[in-house]
């Protein structure tokens, strides 16, 4: 069965998702919705969608359209996937899902309702990597996790953009932080029982331009975690264990094959992982989430635990002190 899927907003993100779709076999871009028509004009000839509608109400209104892709600014994120499940699609909401735990509760009650799925688009979360980091960490091969490590920064200086729009939600945790914040909590295995963030505020966009946090888990582990849009770019995970040590140079966009390096008992060996591109495996994934009614790589206890870890940094940077979860 080929679904039908619609986009939201015509920005990056959305192109790179919709390439993503156009990849799967089973998926079809049918449609795209933009306040803006002849910006859903031009995407769509882009793309290679079929319709063009000149609003959001009119896109949630094609009822040949079956799936969602959001990727409205943040501060949008709710309302329209509130919408979208009331109008009986199945969502796909880019990340992070939402700017409070309220927000994050109130959507996946709206799609409880609807009978519909949500998953938060967390991609790397669907690639094979992470299943096999998992295994190798729960292994114990490199005995017991005391400290995780990530990174995720790229460097920016048009400031017109929305990831530096204080009122749109903007800023590097929200944007590449809340990675880092998801990787450390799928590691750890649990929610952190306390934040510690610190940020450099921009003085004209007023949203964190860098970032760095400390999560403190119940079982005595620490994560560590750097985010910025206004430096060189960086990525990469690491994971320090009583044992040895494993190192993901690529772990937010693996592609065809991703690297696992592992230390442990004076050896080292690499580890290559044969993937994909990680925004198509995700697509599928969220598709057979419906299909099969198998669980969604990234759940939602996953995404209003994520939202509220995000949030317990941002007001710890903004306060100065740490936030016990």
């Amino acid at each position: 069965m080929t679904h039908n899927w619609g986009i939201l907003g015509t920005g990056m993100i959305a192109g790179t998702l919709a390439k993503a779709i156009d990849e799967c076999p089973n998926a079809r871009l049918l449609a795209v919705g933009s306040r803006e028509a002849d910006r859903a004009t031009a995407f769509a000839q882009e793309q290679g969608a079929a319709r063009a509608h000149a609003s959001y109400e009119a896109l949630l209104a094609d009822d040949d359209v079956q799936f969602v892709y959001n990727s409205l600014p943040n501060s949008l994120h709710a309302e329209w996937a509130i919408k979208a499940a009331r109008a009986g699609k199945h969502i796909l909401c880019e990340k992070p899902l939402a700017v409070t735990v309220d927000e994050a509760r109130s959507m996946f009650a709206a799609a409880k309702d609807a009978s519909v799925v949500l998953m938060e688009a967390f991609m790397y979360r669907c690639h094979p990597q992470m299943e096999r980091l998992r295994e190798i960490v729960t292994s114990g091969q490199i005995g017991q996790v005391k400290v995780i490590r990530s990174r995720f920064s790229y460097g920016m200086s048009d400031l017109t953009n929305i990831r530096f729009s204080a009122p749109l939600h903007g800023g590097a945790l929200m944007d590449v932080g809340c990675y880092c914040v998801n990787f450390s909590r799928f590691i750890a295995g649990m929610e952190p029982s306390q934040v510690y963030g610190s940020a450099v505020f921009g003085d004209i966009s007023r949203v964190d331009e860098s970032f760095v946090g400390t999560l403190t888990f119940p079982n005595g582990i620490l994560a560590q975690l750097d985010s910025g849009m206004v430096f060189a770019g960086a990525s990469g995970g690491d994971i320090m264990g009583t044992e040895g040590t494993v190192s993901i140079p690529v772990p937010w966009k693996p592609g065809d094959e991703a690297l696992i390096t592992v230390t442990a008992g004076g050896h080292t060996s690499e580890e290559h992982i044969a993937g994909g591109n990680p925004y198509m495996l995700q697509v599928e994934a969220i598709q057979e989430c419906v299909d099969e009614g198998t669980p969604c790589p990234v759940s939602r206890e996953d995404s209003i635990g994520n939202t509220a870890a995000v949030c317990a940094l941002l007001t710890s940077a903004r306060e100065g002190r740490a936030v016990s979860m």
